[in-house]
């Protein structure tokens, strides 16, 4: 009799490369993300993340100490799943170590970066959807499946820059030419890059963007883009 839902494990050679995850070779199985607010293939469990790329625990026994101590935060929610999905912008705090972290991208690699404690108290979340519920409100969908109630002025492709763990508004970044955008797929996938303007494609292609970075001009998709500000890091 054949097993029902996803398996909690993969083969960790099979795992995305995009994900930083080190030492293929050496452990075959690699945890999975559970569902929840990333994909499985933009995201890394809790428990790898705390394993293998912070190195704070040698085995996911002693990564489960850590969090059911309360030593591991996210968005400044504590989080006790070993298998609890990590993703790009969030915001990693480990109070026991006085460290904090923001899931970014290192060429095309998703990796923690250090950040400051002050830093950690906003998270940046692009608009994916937005739409217009009852009472004349506008529900604004985050990429990280977060659902916010915001205004007419902020459009789909915008960022909200939200305080941490109480998101309120801080401000609002919006996706138009002369805004600094990290790119989040494709070739280009970790370049920081100034918006030039957006290029309408015909029939069914995908609206694209020619973007200014250290390395030249350069054009890409432009749902690959999410909008920063200078004090992004």
């Amino acid at each position: 009799m054949s097993k029902k839902g996803g398996s909690r494990h993969m083969v960790r050679m099979r795992a995305d490369k995009r994900l930083g995850v080190i030492q293929r070779k050496k452990v075959k199985w690699l945890l999975a993300s559970a569902p929840g607010p990333h994909k499985k293939k933009d995201s890394i469990s809790t428990g790898v993340l705390i394993r293998d790329v912070l190195k704070l625990s040698r085995n996911l026994h002693e990564a489960k100490k850590i969090l059911n101590s309360g030593g591991f935060l996210v968005d400044g929610r504590n989080i006790k799943d070993v298998k609890f999905p990590i993703g790009l912008m969030d915001v990693l705090s480990l109070p026991l170590e006085k460290k904090s972290y923001r899931i970014s991208l290192k060429g095309p690699d998703m990796v923690p970066k250090v950040i400051s404690a002050e830093a950690a108290g906003s998270k940046y979340l692009k608009v994916v959807g937005k739409q217009t519920i009852r009472g004349g409100k506008i529900s604004l969908t985050f990429h990280d499946g977060r659902n916010y109630l915001g205004d007419k002025h902020i459009s789909t492709g915008d960022t909200c820059v939200l305080s941490v763990p109480d998101f309120k508004l801080l401000s609002h970044i919006k996706l138009e030419p002369g805004a600094q955008c990290l790119v989040t797929e494709g070739k280009h996938r970790g370049d920081i890059a100034r918006l030039e303007k957006m290029i309408e494609r015909p029939g069914s292609h995908e609206p694209e963007a020619l973007l200014k970075g250290l390395a030249g001009e350069f054009v890409t998709v432009a749902k690959y883009l999410f909008a920063v500000d200078s004090n992004y890091s």
